[in-house]
């Protein structure tokens, strides 16, 4: 056997033993889940009759839970505070209208609309599934299918029937996650976490001329590139001058339905930052600096191997940080619920997100703007640690002997770096924009692109990043509180559309802020400092906080999946009618204007949510474990150590499976 043949063999080997490690841990924590689904079964409650009336306002219902046993027969009755709403429930094929100005109600088939309706003043369901669901299906969203101002798709209740299998099933899986982490502890492998990582990676240019090629020339990339910007002008001419309705404008719903689903659910998990590869937003600046799309030019600008144009500043030592980028994503985040209910608004917020990093580009050097002030990269960049795709050198030797540093100051088969980095250098892909000049500027090709297993990294090099994680993992808890939540109260805080609530509103932003920069970053730091006390480890303070933060980021991540799938999900409908008709001035391309309203697999979305989230307290464990290998701890070291930041991530983990399942 040749060494090629031999490294492969020992590759598959390896490959196929993780894979059966993997596989019996899965079935481990499916048992332990299913012990405690399947024996709540048996402690279901009588069925009975429960009458319930349900008033309907702007922005809310009540109640806004309903719960019930499973087979309870509810007789529910129906009014209005103010203007028409409707009570609609997919998974039992009802939409009930209701009107201000009548005690009876029409109650039309979610299945078919175009049915004659019921006209009723009480409607009668029974709270079961037919078939498997009945036993499967818990939790159900009742929501509102009449426009009622500009945050009516807040809109919603929850309809929870006991027992609720999906919960239990849950709280039983997680169990299982902390029997193999606990069993993990204390067999307290020492190998070295850099090389076990190494080992797995795989070049990909390597295994694939073809994939070279096409990462060398420009073409793929600029014309992927010319599309994305394509899209974006489409979504900010559609959101300015489009329907004011934000569920029937199709920009709205391109941006915050399908391209946020894209980038957080998709992209970012599976191939890191590969969305600024293909980002629009610094293609003019680029164009500016380079006044070329593909062949590098021959020249010296300051310190670099390629000739640039404009101004070509420093930018400021005391800005080379997260802090000004994250101020930028709070600023936006704080006004989320106008971006998304306003069509206008958000078209204008992404001009100038296409703006400002043109006119930074005759200012200062490179991409300054991606690299100091996008709010994108606030979620990108340290998510991008989860990928399984990442950019990194074949050789460290070969970097280290290298003197022109191709990879950063360019040559003449490519540009130089433009986040101005060395790859060489780099520790990890959180600053790199994948954006491949050093692919291609690289004369020895000692740069490539690796998979690698999904959570491989999660660490974090300094304060700015650690508190850049701790708002974005904090951000997406909020969010699905305030989008996905129940609760009327909640809304009436960030309601300055219709309501013009700002002193609510500024009690919002003050709660949210402090949270994200004071409430938690300072837990996190007591945390750490237990830690340290209890373990009695040889470390400081501060290395024990970043190493907490960075086991953030696989929960964290789950998180924002389990808040961007409903998001999509609910909308399929209204993307295909807003497809159709883009500006809502009366047009039908497709024939898919006037469809009616469907979601996409509503029985399923806590199952999903749950399922992610499960994912994320799964690797944030195992990379908590990984984070002090370097250590040499013994086993009830590593436990105390761990064990702050472990309850937690638990704690969250419990809260947020209640949230999305109860």
């Amino acid at each position: 056997m040749n060494p090629e043949e031999n490294i492969g063999f020992k590759l598959y080997y390896f490959d196929m033993k993780r894979f059966k490690k993997r596989l019996l841990s899965f079935i481990l924590i499916i048992s332990f889940g299913l012990i405690p689904a399947i024996t709540c079964q048996f402690f279901a409650g009588e069925p009975t009759d429960k009458n319930i009336h349900i008033k309907n306002f702007r922005y809310g219902k009540d109640p806004s839970v309903i719960r019930c046993n499973r087979g309870d027969r509810l007789h529910l009755t129906f009014s209005t505070e103010d203007t028409g709403h409707s009570f609609f429930l997919e998974e039992f094929d009802m939409d009930v209208k209701v009107s201000p100005a009548s005690d009876e109600v029409s109650v039309f088939k979610t299945s078919d609309p175009t049915k004659e309706p019921v006209i009723t003043k009480e409607v009668t369901i029974t709270a079961e599934h037919p078939g498997i669901l009945n036993y499967i299906v818990s939790k159900s969203n009742y929501r509102c299918h009449v426009w009622c101002g500009p945050m009516h798709a807040f809109e919603q209740g929850k309809l929870v029937i006991f027992p609720n299998t999906l919960l239990f099933f849950s709280l039983g899986c997680l169990i299982g996650i902390l029997f193999l982490w606990f069993r993990s502890v204390f067999r307290n492998p020492a190998s070295n976490p850099a090389e076990s990582e190494n080992s797995k990676m795989i070049d990909l240019l390597e295994k694939s001329g073809f994939l070279r090629k096409l990462i060398v020339s420009r073409w793929p990339q600029i014309i992927l590139t010319i599309l994305a910007l394509v899209m974006m002008y489409m979504v900010i001419m559609i959101s300015i001058f489009g329907t004011k309705v934000s569920g029937r404008n199709l920009g709205v719903l391109m941006m915050w339905a399908v391209w946020l689903f894209l980038l957080v659910a998709i992209l970012t998990p599976l191939f890191g930052r590969s969305w600024c590869t293909i980002c629009p937003l610094p293609f003019f600046g680029d164009w500016l600096q380079r006044r070329s799309l593909f062949s590098p030019e021959r020249g010296q600008t300051k310190g670099y191997s390629n000739k640039f144009y404009g101004l070509f500043l420093k930018w400021p030592d005391r800005l080379k940080n997260s802090w000004s980028k994250l101020i930028v994503f709070l600023i936006l985040s704080t006004f989320s619920t106008t971006l998304v209910a306003k069509p206008m608004v958000s078209g204008i917020a992404i001009l100038m997100l296409l703006i400002i990093p043109t006119l930074m580009s005759f200012i200062w050097e490179l991409r300054a703007f991606c690299r100091y002030v996008c709010p994108v990269s606030v979620f990108v960049a340290p998510f991008s640690e989860m990928s399984t795709v990442t950019l990194k050198n074949k050789s460290q030797s070969v970097c280290d002997k290298c003197k022109p540093h191709f990879c950063q100051k360019g040559s003449p088969g490519g540009w130089a770096c433009p986040y101005g980095l060395n790859v060489g250098e780099m520790k990890d892909n959180t600053e790199c924009g994948l954006c491949l000049e050093c692919v291609r500027s690289c004369s020895f090709k000692n740069v490539s692109l690796f998979r690698r297993p999904f959570g491989s990294e999660s660490v974090v090099r300094s304060l700015s990043d650690a508190w850049l994680t701790i708002a974005i993992f904090t951000m997406a808890i909020v969010y699905s509180i305030l989008y996905l939540g129940v609760w009327p109260l909640v809304r009436d805080y960030v309601n300055i559309l219709d309501k013009q609530n700002w002193d609510l509103f500024g009690i919002y932003v003050l709660v949210v802020w402090f949270l994200a920069l004071v409430i938690v970053p300072a837990s996190l730091y007591l945390l750490a400092y237990i830690g340290v006390q209890i373990s009695k480890v040889k470390t400081t303070v501060r290395e024990v906080f970043l190493g907490y933060t960075g086991v953030l980021l696989p929960l964290g991540l789950m998180l924002w999946i389990a808040f961007v799938i409903p998001m999509l999900f609910v909308n399929i409908t209204f993307i295909a009618q807003s497809a159709s008709d883009p500006f809502g001035w009366g047009w039908d391309f497709f024939g898919t204007a006037n469809i009616p309203w469907h979601q996409f697999l509503p029985q399923y979305v806590p199952w999903f949510q749950a399922f992610f989230i499960l994912t994320g307290i799964y690797f944030s464990l195992k990379n908590l474990q990984k984070k002090w290998l370097s250590l040499q701890l013994k086993s009830s070291q590593l436990l105390k150590i761990s064990l702050p930041i472990g309850l937690f991530l638990i704690s969250v983990t419990v809260f947020m499976l209640f949230f999305f399942t109860n």
